[in-house]
Parts: C-alpha cells; sequence; structure tokens
C-alpha cells in the first residue's frame, strides 16, 4: 500500500470513529434521565459503540456535579441521575487504534445553566484559532479569557491532549489557561496532528484533586516469567480490555451475577497492588459544593484550519 493509501485509510477511521462518537452523544442525550441508573446508561453507550464496528477508547466517563472526570460506573453500580445533576458524558471509539474523544454536559440544574454554556462556547472559541503553527498556549488563553469572563473560572490542571494510534494521551498538552499560571510548553500545532480540546469550567476554584474512589484502569507491565498468577490474569484481561484504559465492567457479564463482580473486583485490585494495572482516580474539583461542565472534540489539524472529527 502506498503512503497516500495508508493515510487515506487512516483519515477513514478516524471520520469512521468520530461519526460513531457523535451518534453515541446522542444516543446519551435521550437516555440520560433524572432516576436513570448510570450503570445501565454506560453498558448501554459502550455497547452502541461495539455494534457499530468501534470499541471504546476508555470507559464512558459519567461524572456528576463536583466531579470532573474519570468516574466511571462500577459494575452493577446503584447510582442515578438526581433531578439537579450536572452530568458529564465524556466517552472515546477508536477502530484500529485511531482514537476520538468527545465528551458533552448534560446539566439539570437550572443554576448551571450559563455554566454548562460556557465550557461549550469556549471550545468553540478555541477551534475557531487552531491550524498548522498555532500555539497551544494561544488556545490555552482563549478558554481562560471565555470562562472568566463570564465569572466562572476554567480548571486549570486539566488539560486537553494529543491522540496517537492506540495512545489516548500523546505527550502534548493543550491548556485551559493562559500563561501566568503554571509553566507551559510552547508547543504549535502539527499539520496532520490529531488532538483533542476539552474546557472544563466551574464556579469553584478551578482546581481539581484526586478524589477517595478509582474504578478506570490500564495495564502498565507485563508479569515477570515465574508469576503464574499474574500472567494468568492479564492474560484473561487482554482479550477484553486491550492496552487502553478499561473498567472492569468490560470483563464482566450479568450471568456472572454478584458474586462475579466480586471476584473480578478483586483481581483487578490484585494487579493495582502489584503495579501491574495502574488505577485512575476520580477527579473531584477542590470545592465540594462546586459544579464543573466540559465539552471537548477532537480534530485533525490542517494548514489553514482544522476537520472537527466529532462534531
Amino acid at each position: 500500500m502506498s503512503a497516500k493509501s495508508k493515510a487515506k485509510e487512516v483519515l477513514e477511521k478516524y471520520r469512521r470513529a468520530g461519526e460513531i462518537s457523535i451518534e453515541t452523544l446522542k444516543l446519551a442525550k435521550k437516555i440520560v434521565k433524572p432516576g436513570a441508573n448510570a450503570y445501565k446508561i454506560a453498558q448501554q453507550l459502550e455497547n452502541f459503540i461495539r455494534e457499530q464496528g468501534a470499541k471504546p477508547a476508555f470507559p464512558v466517563n459519567f461524572s456528576i456535579t463536583n466531579e470532573a472526570a474519570h468516574y466511571s460506573p462500577e459494575i452493577l453500580d446503584t447510582r442515578t441521575v438526581g433531578k439537579e445533576d450536572t452530568i458529564k458524558i465524556d466517552l472515546g471509539a477508536h477502530i484500529d487504534g485511531y482514537i476520538v474523544d468527545t465528551a458533552i454536559t448534560i446539566n439539570f440544574n437550572k443554576n448551571a445553566q450559563e455554566l454548562t454554556e460556557i465550557s461549550k462556547e469556549a471550545l468553540d472559541k478555541a477551534m475557531e484559532v487552531v491550524k498548522a503553527g498555532v500555539s497551544v498556549n494561544d488556545v490555552g488563553a482563549i478558554v481562560e479569557k471565555t470562562i472568566t469572563s463570564a465569572g466562572f473560572q476554567p480548571v486549570r490542571n486539566l488539560s486537553g491532549h494529543q491522540i496517537k494510534r492506540h495512545v489516548l494521551h500523546a505527550g502534548v498538552s493543550i491548556p485551559n489557561h493562559g500563561p501566568g499560571h503554571f509553566k507551559l510548553k510552547n508547543h504549535k500545532f502539527q499539520k496532520g496532528g490529531v488532538y483533542a480540546i476539552e474546557p472544563f469550567a466551574t464556579d469553584g476554584f478551578g482546581e481539581i484533586m484526586n478524589g477517595k474512589r478509582t474504578n478506570i484502569f490500564r495495564i502498565v507491565k507485563k508479569p515477570n516469567k515465574g508469576d503464574i498468577e499474574k500472567a494468568k490474569l492479564i492474560k484473561k484481561f487482554l482479550p477484553h480490555v486491550g492496552v487502553l484504559p478499561f473498567s472492569p465492567r468490560f470483563l464482566f457479564d450479568e450471568k456472572m451475577g454478584k458474586e462475579g463482580a466480586a471476584q473480578i473486583n478483586k483481581e483487578v485490585r490484585t494487579l493495582l497492588r502489584s503495579g501491574h494495572v495502574m488505577g485512575y482516580p476520580v477527579l473531584v474539583e477542590v470545592n465540594p459544593d462546586a459544579n464543573v461542565s466540559q465539552h471537548e472534540h477532537t480534530l485533525i489539524v490542517k494548514e489553514n484550519s482544522c476537520e472537527i472529527l466529532t462534531k
């Protein structure tokens, strides 16, 4: 296959993954309602991605109110949507390792409507300037100005990210703030590069910290040859979870019941303690009474613009 044909094939996979993600978010808007069960919603969204010919790039994030990211329902989770919840639905799809990442906020809190809208406005304004050679710091400054002008704060220690094949966070960060808060690397968007831009806005302090729960994981280390127990678990997990982040739900069949769920959770924690699996703690705003909103798109950078894959 020629280089040109290969590039065309890769682009088609990105575009198809984007189309599937768009349709999945449309489904989310229909089924995320007060009283709905978070576990059933996540399962339905992830299964929809699979049915369309892609795979989840990571577990559906279902972060509520002051949770900014990384809450994904546990096996048989009893959490339900509240009447005044602000819910960040963050999901991704990949085809053959070519990943797209996208998010929306579904809001049922009348006092958080402006907050919900401002993260989307910040995203839209940021994408208008993206093209080859533009500094990621310029995008961060736009995000920050848009959000602070409305009286809110960007979450400054969360950022967008570059994406590469099989790698969701590929080294380059796209900040949600301008210079003056943290030391920033002056990366410029590269033509043909794939990036996710994801402004988070809050009526809190604009900073997140690790919460107490962890329910997203990723295999990061192969077991030693002599470690038969860990080798068996990794071999058992890999066909279901691959090299990208996963939820224990990916390993669960409802026929297993509560005992099966407990066994899976035990096995995941065993690998977590041994360092073969890493965990992604739920990220929460430092103000426990705050609300957080998020919107995200994945794009491919062009010479004088960008192609938004998830819009």
